[in-house]
């Protein structure tokens, strides 16, 4: 089994990849990819052919869906991995389990930490992917249309007129989102999220908070395709203004919850949603 990228020698960053070293003796390393937003930065800066195996759910674009599954974010076949005999694994030290880095570490797998935590970091992976993989022109490419979105979106919105948003993760127990990336969502779209300040990424809230937030607008992104979020019949409270003016939007989770190219697709849906909220509010004021 190849355990060592002599590419590349990386090593598990909690703050992501840590290059310490450029020596070239390889150009097409063998990577299984544990992060479904990482197997989309490969493909979109053309190493998709890289990868040997990844995990459930990964499963854009379409070519992903025949990557070798073998496992999810807290279960790896184990066998499975090491049949692949992989130069790499890549992990999400936040999502993937911490006992399966621990006991990938300890079988002496190279892994490489693609993390995100803030908007400005998926260039920069994608250019460190590309740097790995022999993909740097396109990589390049990826990551300066990636951040050339970013700032337009950002002086499209960001500094019109704040309204406050929910933002419905899961209905039972009833959780949001405050990370720091989804943070800077909201506000790049000229939105308050009314949990912004949580010392948690994903607090559990009550209804009863979120009423006394009285947001101007709720996004329940859906999963899958599945009906879950209905759970939470927001039409019985009337007195929140999202409920009373129709504000209430659906979004398809995976474009919001990846932090991989297509976030910026997330962000612009979320922006749109957010001005239509703003206007009919703007709107009632110039009438009151």
């Amino acid at each position: 089994m190849k355990l060592s990228l002599k590419i590349l020698m990386m090593s598990l960053s909690w703050c992501g990849l840590t290059l310490s070293s450029s020596s070239y003796a390889q150009s097409s390393p063998k990577l299984v990819v544990l992060s479904p937003p990482v197997v989309e930065m490969l493909y979109e800066i053309g190493a998709g052919d890289n990868i040997v195996g990844t995990v459930n759910y990964a499963d854009y674009p379409e070519a992903a869906n025949h990557i070798p599954r073998i496992g999810h974010h807290n279960y790896i076949n184990y066998e499975a991995l090491m049949l692949l005999q992989p130069d790499a694994i890549i992990v999400n030290s936040t999502s993937t389990a911490a006992p399966m880095l621990a006991r990938l570490k300890e079988l002496g797998f190279t892994l490489i930490d693609a993390s995100v935590n803030k908007l400005e970091q998926i260039p920069a992976r994608m250019r460190e992917l590309g740097k790995l993989t022999g993909h740097n022109t396109q990589a390049k490419a990826s990551a300066d249309k990636f951040s050339a979105t970013l700032v337009h979106l950002r002086q499209t919105y960001q500094d019109l007129p704040k309204i406050d948003l929910f933002y419905q993760v899961w209905p039972n127990p009833l959780t949001t989102a405050s990370s720091n990336w989804m943070n800077e969502i909201f506000s790049g779209c000229g939105a308050n999220n009314v949990f912004a300040n949580n010392i948690s990424d994903y607090p559990q809230v009550s209804l009863e908070q979120v009423i006394a937030t009285y947001p101007d607008i709720i996004i329940r992104p859906d999963h899958h395709g599945t009906q879950v979020q209905n759970a939470v019949n927001w039409l019985d409270w009337p007195e929140i203004p999202a409920v009373a003016n129709g504000q209430i939007y659906p979004i398809k989770g995976d474009i919001v919850h990846r932090t991989g190219p297509r976030v910026l697709q997330g962000m612009l849906k979320i922006c749109q949603q957010v001005a239509q909220a703003r206007a009919q509010k703007l709107q009632q004021q110039a009438h009151d």
